[in-house]
């Protein structure tokens, strides 16, 4: 029913073809093997002949029994969980202490937030699902995960603007025992939107060029990216942008051949 639901917009839109993506409260990990929500909405965008983003730390195209549908599909996909504030400072400064040296010792982390994902990361599954995310990117650029969790309150009174504080306790020469602090105060809405933006137009492109399966050359985006690629930012970067260049050559060599 979804994807019929899909295939009719596209239809009554006059559109040539449509992405899907999920921008939808995240949802707490399924303990029964069931399909979640977002499970079944990413299968839809596949059978409706969409790429599909998932933008969420929701299950989406990561659960086992979608695994045979993203490979036949012959679609791009990317996810999972966009990099918009607390993490993306974090991608950034775990190779700094990697790459001097420093050891960390513990990392923890609040975050203060309100609107819809506050509410939604209220429920201690949803929000382990979010932390989930959090803690692969200290993993991947430290080599292992420090000691220290991320506390997620909301605040209505925030709405979409979120706070995230982070507390990092690390050893310098000598073994030197040393504190850094950052403080993030953002709108959500803005920073995503852009990235939404992007994505959907990589996810056309890519598709267009007859790619399909896991652009994991979009991990820039992502806290926890599908496919193979680096965790650093500024090698995600990189890869991104080598990407981007080669779907604008293809697409001026198509123009060029018209």
């Amino acid at each position: 029913m979804f994807a019929a639901d899909i295939r009719d917009f596209v239809a009554r839109q006059g559109l040539a073809g449509a992405v899907v993506v999920n921008v939808a409260s995240t949802e707490p990990a399924p303990a029964d093997g069931s399909l979640p929500p977002s499970s079944l909405y990413a299968a839809a965008a596949l059978r409706a002949g969409c790429p599909y983003v998932n933008f969420t730390p929701s299950t989406g195209l990561h659960h086992p029994a979608l695994a045979a549908l993203a490979e036949s599909s012959g679609l791009p996909y990317a996810g999972r969980d966009g990099k918009t504030g607390q993490t993306l400072l974090r991608s950034v400064l775990g190779p700094m202490f990697l790459q001097r040296a420093l050891a960390v010792r513990a990392w923890s982390g609040t975050n203060l937030l309100g609107g819809g994902d506050g509410a939604a990361l209220a429920d201690p599954a949803a929000a382990a699902a979010k932390n989930a995310g959090k803690e692969r990117v200290l993993a991947d650029t430290l080599g292992a995960a420090p000691e220290g969790e991320v506390h997620i309150d909301d605040v209505p009174a925030l709405g979409d603007w979120k706070t995230a504080w982070d507390h990092i306790a690390f050893d310098g020469f000598l073994g030197s025992r040393m504190i850094l602090q950052t403080i993030w105060q953002g709108c959500d809405s803005a920073l995503a939107a852009p990235l939404v933006l992007d994505l959907a137009r990589l996810a056309v492109r890519a598709r267009e060029k007859g790619l399909s399966g896991p652009l994991g050359e979009l991990g820039f985006y992502f806290k926890d990216p599908v496919g193979d690629g680096p965790s650093s930012l500024a090698e995600q970067y990189t890869e991104l942008k080598r990407f981007a260049d080669r779907l604008r050559d293809d697409a001026e060599t198509h123009e060029a051949h018209r």
